[in-house]
């Protein structure tokens, strides 16, 4: 499905993993534990009105010890509905939800513990062709180790209903395995069932209510996974590192705006390829039972064949290269521009290419940073340990450290920047610990500094995966998302990329050309 891609320096975490609903909420609830947040179970959101200084929510509570329904209103600066495509949060905003529902294709999902003689655990397992009739067995541990996440899926059989009769759900699933008694289903955990759907919103909010994950679209679901889950957290990113710099009055509401026009080609693309996927498993191979024969024929290769390309992954589908490159607030003094009147054209769900790095891409990593003048601490960083997501990561890679770019930098975001806690600055220097200038300058520098850290780029990681020519400077902001929001020469683009999130005009001084 996926094949095994080495990691590199810049991408240490390159190939997906598969995990279950359940373990990956635990996970949430555990992190969110040491914040002092909880979750409430049983709880739904009934309608909200709002107006330009709150939301006001009606909701409901479910009390589990005597079943009865409690009803609330809750008063909220903002609302982020992630209530899925039939949530109320959509409907009440109003919001087009444009496409399709493929009502032929219907599936059937779910988690079991399972026995079948001679069946490894090892391997994913399809018996028959989803054109026609197909169950899908994936082993999963995260259910026991006899857990399987199970889909079924057929265009010659009624399975509607299935999830409500386990004996008739027991019996198309051995009618499907085809080995009689050999199959034994010791527990239902759970089944349930859906059509594939082909619709998006046209805004993902109005006012200060907001619409993420499923609630911003209805992707097409197959027998080789959604992309679900990586666009909700996307999704999630993108929001709330704008959402807390507007309540906090430290950035205008209109950058709040950029959540659509940020995501909203992300998504769009995302539904073509997920259509691709559903066209290769379900709809090339029309073929009937009596048509396909178990010889080898020609019509038996192609149906394997459309499941073969179905299964397999792209490094797009990653979602690694997914990027805001148009986006109104990314700032990119390095970025090719149209030549002769052909305009550059740009993929929200591209590849990753090495070599190169635009403003609006994921940011990479890069191990191996020495701080300078550490006086404790852990040694040897990275970067992926030093972005996060409360402030701004603004990287100055400079030839050394007494070049005017690093001086003019640091006090344009002195001055540009509403609050000290918003940004990090780092200065990334080439080479090694004892090519520094000396003491005495180093000192100098970092008095004048203001806070910023200084590392030595030892291996030269960083200055490979940020594309940085020797002997040059160049400025790199990271936002809280993990995405290059600029791309520098020196003072002039940052302030304009520090305008766009932050308002007005920031920034002091003349421009500081690379050098």
């Amino acid at each position: 499905m996926s094949p095994y891609t080495e990691p590199t320096p810049a991408i240490p975490y390159y190939n997906p993993k598969l995990m279950g609903q359940n373990t990956l909420e635990a996970i949430l609830r555990e992190h969110l534990a040491k914040f002092g947040c909880t979750i409430e179970l049983g709880t739904r959101l009934v309608s909200f009105t709002q107006d330009d200084k709150c939301v006001r929510a009606k909701i409901v509570k479910h009390r589990a010890d005597d079943g009865e329904e409690l009803e609330e209103e809750m008063e909220a600066a903002y609302l982020v509905g992630a209530d899925g495509a039939r949530g109320v949060t959509r409907k009440q905003l109003e919001l087009a939800f444009v496409g399709s529902t493929l009502r032929e294709n219907h599936v059937v999902l779910g988690d079991i513990r399972l026995e079948v003689k001679g069946l490894d655990r090892e391997y994913w397992h399809y018996f028959g062709t989803m054109s026609q009739d197909m169950i899908s067995l994936r082993p999963t541990d995260e259910l026991g180790k006899d857990g399987y996440q199970i889909l079924i899926g057929s265009h010659v059989r009624d399975m509607k209903g299935l999830p409500q009769d386990e004996e008739a759900l027991l019996n198309c699933i051995k009618d499907f395995i085809g080995l009689g008694d050999d199959v034994n289903v010791k527990e239902v955990m759970w089944v349930s069932e859906f059509r594939p759907n082909m619709r998006m919103v046209n805004k993902f909010g109005v006012g200060r209510a907001f619409v993420a994950g499923g609630a911003n679209s209805c992707p097409v679901h197959s027998p080789t996974g959604g992309q679900g889950l990586n666009t909700s957290v996307q999704d999630a990113f993108n929001l709330a590192w704008k959402l807390a710099l507007v309540y906090k009055g430290l950035s205008p509401a209109s950058l709040l705006d950029t959540y659509t026009t940020e995501r909203l080609p992300v998504i769009t693309e995302m539904l073509g390829l997920t259509i691709e996927i559903l066209k290769l498993t379900f709809g090339e191979s029309k073929a009937t039972d009596a048509q396909i024969s178990a010889d080898g024929s020609d019509n038996t290769k192609k149906v394997k064949s459309n499941l073969e390309r179905a299964m397999h992954r792209g490094k797009n589908m990653y979602m690694l290269g997914v990027n805001y490159r148009t986006s109104p607030i990314v700032v990119d003094e390095f970025a090719p521009v149209s030549i002769l009147g052909v305009a550059v054209v740009h993929s929200a769900y591209g590849s990753i290419q090495e070599g190169v790095l635009r403003a609006g891409d994921r940011a990479p990593d890069a191990p191996g940073l020495l701080p300078v003048l550490q006086t404790g601490g852990p040694g040897i960083t990275r970067l992926f340990d030093i972005f996060a997501p409360m402030y701004h990561t603004v990287l100055i890679f400079a030839p050394a450290l007494v070049v005017p770019v690093v001086l003019s930098v640091l006090a344009t975001l002195k001055q540009g920047v509403p609050n000290n806690g918003l940004v990090r600055p780092l200065i990334v220097l080439p080479g090694r610990p004892f090519d520094l200038d000396g003491g005495v300058e180093t000192l100098s520098v970092q008095d004048q500094a203001a806070g910023a850290e200084i590392v030595v780029d030892q291996a030269g990681h960083a200055y490979r995966g940020y594309v940085i020519e020797k002997d040059k400077s160049k400025v790199i902001v990271v936002r809280p998302d993990g995405v290059v929001g600029a791309i520098a020469r020196g003072t002039e683009g940052l302030g304009r990329y520090l305008e766009g999130v932050f308002g007005e005009k920031r920034g002091v001084g003349g421009e500081v050309e690379v050098m």
